[in-house]
């Protein structure tokens, strides 16, 4: 019988891709996988994938969903008869996880020619890489997720990955003692590739697995050497496993995010200030009717948020870039850049030196009557002072007009868990960047524990936590993230180098001795 031909093209735009990223860590997507996002109409995935980090991933108009459910695969289909790009993202790989087919063959034998699969990060691969083992020529995975085979159905290799999951990494553990004996040799490893992942190696006896979601077992020469090296490129990260946590004011911190999870930190930003649009809109609205008329020669924009407000008033109008063609654009701040480029456009002008607003004003042209045909400049920017660079543009002979794009005002506080572990110190370090963010956080969510790090970007910012009791242990050499991100773990790594020298425990600041509760006692009693 001849295989069932695909089912016929039709031109609608919709598609499906089934996107593979890694374990543990969505940073391990490929290039081809965030391509594939950046299109994105609709993004189903699996419950263990960061949703946020998809957010960043996918444009701003996508819906993004959680998998699961009976009409998943009508759904998929659906959406891409409707003229949709679909991606079903998996935290690994489809084709080498044996429980992640789920409605795949489905899906692929239905969509046809508008399918597509982008392999992710085998587990098996990365197993060995977090783990630091070097696979034996032959080396073998057995993916027991689904069903233990019987002892005699293992494959048999110099090196052998074994993955399980729950119940099945008990059955694992015990059969494999038939095979190597209770005191053969393994690499165990629990959270493989995030940073709160553990590696021990032990002997089959020793092995417990009592509610583990997932583990690999790795069984082959050399791996007592292995721990010597995961340590110095993984584990072994002065930050690793800390829990760091990032006040937000108006400033996006991903950068600082990153640049902490390099040295192997999971941060959690709380936004301690919102943003809102101005009290009263007829300053605004004149405002851009000046942009569309050519009343204004630059346009300065000091923030993300100022050039989301002028355009979201250009779309109102039914307008879009193309509106402000012959305009020259002045940004401050990278985020500021970022924004513009989002949206096709490039500034003209960005502060080299320092980028302040008023770095921005002593590098601003000056007004000449002969080459400008315009002397007005129009800076939106929030309800406070940018007098700085409205100054230092009059003094240039340019005509400044502000008008306020948007207000700033103290956020709600984050939720009780947050709080409740802000003050018990849960939290291993909180990092200030900026004075603002301080007297955010701590008005909104209350002082840090004692025991928890408190790291400033500078010593403006370390002077604002000095004034509220705060301890500041690290203060940024240089007024950047990386600068505060490596003074961190430059702490971390003193900390560390002086508990083994007194002969203490390596632990987290957060691993301190805690009181006991003292139990209420019942009067009546």
């Amino acid at each position: 019988m001849s295989p069932a031909s695909p089912p016929e093209f039709e031109p609608t735009g919709g598609s499906v891709t089934f996107v593979g990223s890694g374990p543990g860590d969505l940073g391990l997507l490929t290039l081809a996988g965030c391509r594939a996002l950046r299109y994105a109409d609709l993004v189903i995935v699996d419950e263990n994938v960061d949703i946020e980090a998809v957010r960043s991933l996918a444009p701003a108009h996508a819906e993004i969903r959680l998998a699961g459910g009976d009409d998943e695969v009508t759904d998929i289909l659906g959406a891409v008869a409707r003229g949709q790009k679909v991606v079903r993202l998996h935290a690994g790989d489809y084709f080498t996880d044996a429980d992640a087919a789920g409605v795949l063959p489905e899906v692929l034998a239905s969509a046809g020619l508008r399918a597509n699969v982008v392999p992710g990060i085998n587990r098996w691969s990365a197993a060995l890489s977090f783990g630091g083992v070097r696979a034996t020529a032959a080396f073998a995975a057995l993916d027991t997720t689904v069903d233990v085979p019987d002892i005699d159905e293992w494959p048999s290799a110099g090196t052998l990955i074994i993955r399980g999951c729950g119940e099945t990494a008990t059955q694992v553990a015990e059969q494999a003692v038939r095979r190597f004996g209770a005191d053969g040799s393994l690499l165990y490893l629990v959270g493989t590739g995030s940073t709160s992942q553990v590696s021990e190696v032990l002997t089959w006896g020793e092995v417990q697995t009592s509610e583990v979601a997932e583990c690999f077992f790795v069984v082959g020469p050399g791996i007592e050497d292995s721990h010597r090296q995961r340590y110095a490129w993984f584990e072994g990260k002065p930050l690793f496993d800390w829990r760091v946590i990032a006040p937000r004011t108006k400033d996006d911190l991903s950068a600082l995010t990153e640049e902490l999870a390099h040295y192997g930190a999971t941060t959690e930003l709380v936004a301690t200030m919102s943003i809102e649009p101005p009290r009263t809109e007829q300053a605004m609205e004149k405002a851009v009717r000046g942009l569309v008329d050519g009343r204004y020669l630059w346009l300065v924009l000091t923030s993300p948020h100022a050039v989301s407000a002028i355009w979201e008033r250009l779309t109102e109008y039914g307008l879009d870039s193309r509106a402000l063609s012959g305009i020259s654009l002045a940004a401050v701040g990278r985020g500021t850049v970022d924004a513009l480029s989002r949206l096709g456009l490039s500034a003209d002008l960005t502060p080299v030196v320092e980028n302040t607003t008023g770095a921005l004003a002593n590098e601003f042209p000056a007004y000449d009557d002969l080459i400008d045909p315009l002397d007005r400049v129009l800076v939106p920017s929030a309800d406070v002072s940018v007098e700085p660079l409205l100054v230092g543009l009059s003094r240039l002979g340019w005509e400044v007009e502000e008008v306020t794009a948007y207000r700033t005002v103290r956020a709600a506080p984050p939720p009780a868990e947050v709080r409740d572990d802000i003050k018990t110190g849960m939290y291993d370090a909180v990092v200030f960047t900026s004075a603002t963010a301080v007297r955010n956080m701590i008005g909104i969510a209350g002082k840090p524990h004692a025991a928890t790090v408190v790291a400033a970007i500078g010593p403006a910012t370390a002077a604002a936590c000095e004034i509220h009791g705060l301890r500041v242990d690290v203060v940024a050499d240089a007024p950047t993230f990386e600068s505060l991100a490596e003074g961190l773990a430059r702490f971390a790594d003193r900390r560390r180098a002086d508990q083994i020298e007194a002969g203490l425990p390596v632990t987290k600041p957060s691993q301190r001795k805690r009181r006991k509760r003292r139990k209420a006692v019942d009067p009546a009693e």
